[in-house]
């Protein structure tokens, strides 16, 4: 898909939401960024885990880690877990998946998305091992996306690199150009006191800013193995751009907005991305929203709702080195993904309904 058409796109729904947001019932006054780390919960990803037998202690211990039923109540992760034991006679479509997989390991994991995602196909499979569970539930990057989102950054743009240094360099420097205009030329909207006293909004309208930044991601990097293949199975055709920076906006509790990859990071692109994450929330349905949400390990409600030191309460991983901390940018927006165009179609046949009845209300009055 061209950037012109992406850019449309985006258009179009910032233009829908935008009449949800004449509708005084369903407006929200808080911007869409803040909205979505407030109030909207991640979806869960699906693992499917096939075994034979009982599981090891240790294996039993590497499940802990996957299963939110099983974890601390002070832990949280988006997952939810099908066990498939080959030996207890499992039913024919679970057999019929593990053939699919072509492999004799066990035990052995394959992650799904959210099936609110309506995306098809597995995101990763591999071997049922502490490494493998550990880079599924987290990594680096979403560690480091996860503390800035909490510190109040709009959003982070995980950059992931084409692996030509003059292609991510120019990707990055405009990014950082965008940024720089975004961050000194939009403006926040103006809370509405009803909206705070409906707890809409968890902290004084003056902590709220405008704030974007860029992480960089490679391709080879083993500990975002399976980080990057979320990212990259979110829209049909990224794979078509394996020679091409790639950048993702993730925001709230870590969604995914939608690509730009190649020739389609354009200014009016990023531009139009920044307006719609600062915008006044007017579809607070999550569903009717364009992104993907991505695997965090991250306790959300504790972390958001509480006066807390996030660079305290949010550590580093243990094991993992060598995440560059700064910024370096991506290249132009391949396009918009379904799922945007999905949430799009909702979010402005519900407004044209509303403005429907409003108008024939009017005439009938």
């Amino acid at each position: 898909m061209n950037h012109r058409l992406a850019s449309c796109n985006v258009s179009l729904l910032l233009f829908a939401c935008a009449l949800l947001g004449a509708v005084p019932a369903w407006s929200c006054s808080v911007p869409v960024f803040r909205y979505a780390l407030e109030r909207w919960t991640p979806d869960a990803y699906g693992v499917v885990l096939f075994q034979r037998g009982e599981l090891t202690a240790e294996q039993a211990k590497w499940l802990e880690q996957l299963d939110p039923e099983r974890m601390p109540v002070d832990q949280s992760v988006n997952l939810m877990i099908k066990r498939v034991d080959l030996d207890a006679n499992p039913e024919e479509e679970a057999v019929k998946l593990w053939k699919e997989q072509g492999s004799e390991t066990l035990p052995w994991m394959i992650l799904y998305y959210p099936w609110t995602s309506r995306i098809q196909g597995p995101v990763w499979s591999g071997r049922f091992d502490g490494g493998n569970v550990q880079r599924l539930v987290d990594s680096p990057a979403r560690r480091e996306i996860a503390r800035r989102l909490l510190k109040g950054e709009t959003a982070v743009w995980a950059f992931i690199e084409s692996g030509d240094e003059q292609k991510d360099a120019a990707a990055a420097g405009l990014l950082e150009q965008r940024f720089e205009y975004l961050e000194s030329s939009l403006k926040l909207p103006e809370i509405n006191p009803l909206d705070v006293a409906d707890g809409l909004i968890s902290i004084d309208e003056s902590e709220l800013k405008i704030d974007f930044s860029l992480l960089r991601l490679s391709r080879s990097n083993s500990a975002e193995e399976i980080f990057v293949r979320m990212l990259m199975g979110s829209e049909s055709d990224l794979y078509d751009y394996a020679k091409e920076p790639i950048v993702f906006p993730v925001f709230g509790r870590g969604r995914s907005l939608f690509a730009l990859a190649g020739e389609g990071i354009v200014g009016d692109t990023i531009d139009e991305a920044g307006l719609f994450l600062t915008g006044a929330c007017s579809c607070e349905v999550k569903e009717q929203n364009p992104g993907v949400d991505l695997v965090m390990s991250v306790p959300w409600d504790r972390l958001v709702r509480r006066r807390l030191d996030i660079d305290r309460e949010l550590p580093p991983l243990a094991g993992f080195t060598g995440l560059a901390k700064g910024s370096t940018a991506v290249e132009k927006s391949h396009g918009i993904s379904a799922v945007l165009v999905n949430s799009l179609a909702a979010c402005a046949a519900v407004g044209l309904v509303v403005m429907a009845a409003g108008v024939f209300l009017v005439r009938k009055k």
